[in-house]
């Protein structure tokens, strides 16, 4: 179930304005507590991992063996969305956008375990706005069995926020047959929340493989999965954690998750769930968590990137600079003129991003990343906010060309953080104010 994976991290982050900072009580304790449910729904939405069904029952019989293999060095990415709302006391708060991305590799294996290593991404819908920014980055590598139970993982490693979900028998399962199996949460208290400790919360999890449906011209394997909890901190945690003014004191969710498993593929191929819970605070206040989730695998051949280059090249642009950077290839523009502190380009600006779109067609399997920066300037701050705002302008303009769906943009701003000249002088300023933008090779 790799796609489960991604999709509870997004909640808790999704708390956050894009610079990572609110001054709203409960987005600091959405990104240190976490909300519990949502990143395990992530987890579950696209559990990293390379899923294979094993399809030999299949001749002679409706049930199905389900079995994780691992090949080293195959790759992909999962992208999921979760659409969330978020009450306090009861009362509507505001509403989430999430989007996760997240990059697996099989570092090791050759059928049975397998060592994965993960990227997750996570981007927020801005408010008013139809972009996608950057919130969070994590990593995490752990090993797999073919049943799906998970080990090796480091014990300060908050992702995979959802762990052992999901795990399948041994043996072929037939339609309409159940089993349980144990799960854990994983929620980190620190970041926001001040407290230095990562909840380890373990639930049953109940499992139905309900038959095949067909979307997209695909004959899938359905496996329903629900589990809820109720957590409240044993008498050790509650001695520790009353040392701070604010603590959680209970968590409790319901969750539901429904995979598509491809079995021609060997993999999962979409997801979608919903969840519910809640988080009790000792201050009196509840922060309640609920929405949607659904998600798809994404499976691309290697990017040549030298070809893209050299293509990028060809433009003959004026300061442009393509290059090959681990992620893919980036774009450097350092003469996309905005109005002095603002977001709006000159006129004929757009132009300039024309060749670069034409371009883009060629790659529609590649999402990109936009990213501003911003000059040093003595007495005019960090820049963030500006920077974010020009590289959203920028997707915007990609966006209205019709190249990529809004899920295979994001923009992320650095201010004035990542110079490549000197601020002391006009030339090196000039520079250093930039878009870059990254086609991501997935």
């Amino acid at each position: 179930m790799e796609l489960l994976a991604g999709l509870p991290l997004p909640v808790w982050y999704s708390a956050l304005r894009p610079d990572g900072v609110s001054n709203n009580p409960l987005f600091r304790f959405c990104k240190a507590a976490g909300a519990a449910a949502l990143l395990l729904t992530a987890s579950l939405a696209f559990m990293p991992a390379h899923a294979a069904a094993q399809t030999n029952a299949e001749s002679d019989s409706k049930a199905v063996t389900f079995k994780y293999s691992h090949t080293k060095g195959d790759k992909w990415h999962l992208t999921s969305q979760v659409n969330e709302q978020v009450l306090i006391n009861g009362n509507p708060l505001y509403n989430s956008e999430i989007l996760n991305k997240i990059i697996v590799e099989i570092k090791a294996g050759s059928g049975a375990e397998g060592r994965l290593w993960n990227r997750y991404n996570i981007a927020e819908s801005l408010p008013g706005s139809n972009v996608y920014a950057w919130s969070g980055e994590f990593e995490s590598e752990y090993s797999r069995s073919v049943t799906g139970q998970l080990s090796g993982i480091a014990p300060d490693a908050v992702v995979p926020a959802v762990r052992n979900v999901p795990v399948f028998p041994e043996t072929p399962v037939e339609p309409g047959e159940t089993w349980q199996a144990e799960g854990c949460d994983v929620i980190d208290l620190g970041p926001g929340q001040g407290i230095p400790e990562i909840l380890k919360i373990s639930f049953t999890a109940n499992y139905k493989y309900t038959g095949k449906e067909e979307i997209d011209g695909r004959t899938l394997h359905v496996v329903e999965i629900d589990y809820q909890y109720k957590w409240s901190p044993s008498g050790a945690e509650l001695i520790r954690f009353s040392q701070y003014s604010v603590y959680p004191y209970e968590i409790a969710g319901v969750f539901h998750q429904k995979v598509f498993w491809d079995s021609a593929a060997g993999r999962n191929y979409a997801e979608e769930g919903k969840f519910s819970y809640t988080v009790f605070r000792s201050n009196g206040e509840s922060f309640t968590f609920r929405g949607t989730s659904h998600g798809k695998a994404v499976y691309a051949e290697p990017m040549d990137k030298k070809s893209l280059v050299d293509e990028l090249d060809s433009l003959d642009q004026k300061n442009l600079k393509a290059e090959i950077v681990d992620e893919g290839v980036k774009i450097s523009l350092d003469d996309i003129n905005f109005y002095p502190d603002q977001p709006v380009m000159l006129p004929g600006q757009e132009e300039k991003l024309d060749g670069i779109i034409g371009i883009l067609i060629r790659y529609p399997l590649r999402d990109i990343q936009v990213i501003g920066h911003t000059a040093y300037i003595p007495g005019h701050g960090d820049g963030q906010v500006l920077s974010e705002q020009r590289a959203e302008t920028v997707a915007r303009y990609i966006l209205k060309a019709g190249v990529r769906a809004r899920e295979n943009v994001t923009i992320r701003g650095k201010g004035n953080k990542d110079p490549v000249a000197d601020n002391s002088t006009e030339q090196g300023r000039r520079l250093n104010r930039r878009v870059e933008i990254v086609i991501l090779e997935n």
